[in-house]
This record gives C-alpha cells, structure tokens and sequence, in this order.
C-alpha cells in the first residue's frame, strides 16, 4: 500500500535513509538525521508537497518525496524528486509504484517537470530512472566530496504532462488537497485531472461539457422547459472569460471534464449569447470579483474538482487585489458555495427571453 507519510513514520523513514548517509555518497548528508529531524522534514514537505510511504505488513519499506527545484517564482511549476527502498524490496517494484503514485500526485498539484540528481557511478539507479521516462540533462563534475573523494552529480529530467504553451494555473499547495478524494485516486492509482488555463481552442469541448452539466445535474432541481432554455438563453462559455485568462478547465487523458473561473468584469452571470454590450472592468477596492460559470461532467461530481477549480479562482483574485467574491448560484451549485463560505444575499430569478425563470441566488464570500 502507498499512502500519505504520517509525522509517526519518521524512524522507519530515517532508518531506510541511513545508509544513504553513512556508507554511500548517494546523499550528500554527512550526519544521518534522528526520527526528529526526519518528522520535522516530513510535516514541513507534506505544507506543499507529497511525501509518500509504501507499506507492506504495516511496516514501511520505501518512500518517495518531491521538493522544490528552486525558489524563484518562475520555478514554481518544477520539482525535484527522491526515493529511498530498503534493500530487501529493491527491484521488486516498490521504487516505481511510489515514483508513480508521486508523479500522479504532482499532476494533480499542477506541477510540470521533475528532476532528479544521481551520484555516479551509478548504474542501477541510472536504469531505473530512464525506466521511467527520465533522461540525462547534464552532469556536474566534482561537486561534492564524500567518504575521501570527490563526486559527479548526473542530472535527470522527465516531464509530468506533455509539453505545450498552456499558461499553467499556480501549483496547488498539498495541504490544500489533504482531505480531497482526488489525492487519495491519484496515489492509488486512478486517472489524474490536470487543471490549466482554458485557450480559445477549448470552446468547443467547454460547450459540450456545460451542456452535459446541466442536464446531468440540474433535473432534480429544475423541469425540463427551465433547462432547456437556460441552456438556449443563458450558458454557455463567456470568451471574454478565456480571454481575460481567467478560465480554468480540468482535463483528464485529453477530455475537459470541469470549467470554472473568476472575473474582474461587470458581468455576473452567463455566456457570449447572454451578453448585450460593453463588459467593463470593476475596480477591486469598490467591488467584488465575481466568480463564474462552475460546470463538472456528472461522472466526476461530487469528487472535489469544483473546490480545487475555486482554489485557483480565489487565488488569482486575491491576487489581483479584490477582498471579497460574488456569484450567481444555480440550486444545483449552491451546496458546493455554501460549503466553501458563500452565504446567501438575495435570492431571485433569471428570466429568459421566452419568459422562463430559472431560480438562482446572490451569494458572497469574504476573502482572507
């Protein structure tokens, strides 16, 4: 079983880690670490990245961790990785479940590339890497000296999702997703969502995406004749949204199962088809930003992606100067706001053009 490392961990950790320090120069430490030192080191990872555990009888016998490649903000979609196997689960499979289950969790995350440094000579190592899709980037000569000698550090490189120009959204912190079930899929193995900014080229998906939404989702709360005009009248993408990059979509294997995202405009609520003239900005310091357009495909609801979709809105807008967020709420999706802090101010109804009314709510959130 892999799973999330507990601070309880810290003496198997340390154990597998110490010969490491103290008979090989695979790590570069000269003291080997207590269970103290090695607890205080997991609690801090697990604030923003995965530390794992690979358990066999209820005794630990590997573990796998990422950390930051380094530290200016443009490095923020990078990280570096490590796994450590005792020896008698060596080649047995323990090293690539855990570098696996890791690489689904830094998806998940929104991280992009993982590297990973060697100390040569090492050819097992070397092997188990490029296993896994790593390739050689670049050696450093004579970087560290250990056990009487100098080494080289061999350095390795292996992308998370393929590579493209999508403007990535922020990394999210794993203390974020802790009690997510998607983190707890993405270990044991199941398809990972990868969240990123929506490009014009997603319209087409994101359309048949709202359009499965709302039918799948909206018939215990709405009849037929409000769907299907909300569906001719009201959603829909908002392009100035996409535009604006202010648009998220999650997407696993290809396929955009979510969308949402915020706005610094005027409009509240609906797509291109719903909008009449000019969209203007609203100063942050007067008034809200407004959340918009949350859509999930019925077979991923209910799984967390709508609050990790908020995660990235709410970031960006904090960001961006705003102190507090407003939304127009379908009956459907007010559970989800109300269980992130939106209260209810007003509520109403949008009417259609055919003279439909579909039952909404204004709600509101104060950001920290």
């Amino acid at each position: 079983m892999i799973r999330l490392a507990r601070s309880s961990d810290a003496e198997a950790v340390a154990e597998i880690y110490r010969p490491a320090v103290v008979e090989r120069a695979t790590s570069f430490e000269l003291e080997p670490p207590d269970a103290s030192e090695m607890s205080a080191r997991i609690v801090g990872c697990l604030e923003r990245m995965p530390w794992l555990v690979a358990e066999e009888d209820g005794r630990v016998v590997g573990y796998a961790y990422a950390s930051a490649h380094r530290t200016r903000a443009a490095y923020q979609w990078s990280v570096e990785v490590s796994a450590y196997v005792v020896e008698t689960n060596q080649r047995r499979g323990t090293g690539r479940a855990l570098y696996e289950a890791l690489f689904r969790a830094l998806v998940l995350q929104g991280f992009r590339n993982a590297y990973a440094g060697i100390t040569l000579p090492n050819a097992a190592s070397d092997g188990f890497h490029r296993s896994l899709g790593f390739t050689r980037v670049g050696v450093f000569r004579d970087v560290g000296f250990k056990l009487g000698k100098w080494h080289d550090v061999a350095w390795l490189e292996r992308p998370l999702v393929a590579r493209d120009d999508t403007m990535p959204a922020p990394p999210i912190p794993l203390a974020t997703l802790a009690e997510s079930p998607l983190l707890s899929a993405a270990i044991a193995g199941e398809p990972t969502p990868r969240f990123r900014q929506a490009t014009p080229s997603d319209v087409p998906a994101i359309s048949n995406l709202i359009d499965v939404s709302v039918r799948g989702l909206s018939e215990p709360f709405y009849t037929r004749q409000q769907i299907d005009s909300a569906m001719r009248y009201l959603f829909g993408p908002d392009s100035q949204l996409i535009a604006d990059g202010t648009y998220y979509v999650a997407e696993v294997d290809g396929e955009v199962i979510a969308c949402g995202g915020w706005s610094r405009r005027l409009t509240l609520h609906g797509g291109d088809q719903a909008k009449h003239g000019d969209d203007p900005v609203i100063d942050p310091r007067l008034a809200p930003a407004r959340i918009r357009a949350f859509f999930v495909h019925p077979r991923w609801a209910r799984k967390g992606i709508g609050r990790l979709l908020f995660y990235e809105c709410s970031t960006a807008a904090r960001a961006a100067g705003f102190h507090e967020l407003e939304l127009t709420a379908t009956l459907p999706g007010e559970p989800l706001y109300n269980t992130l802090g939106f209260t209810v101010v007003e509520r109403g109804a949008v009417q259609m053009p055919d003279g439909v009314e579909l039952p909404t709510a204004r709600m509101r959130l104060a950001l920290p």
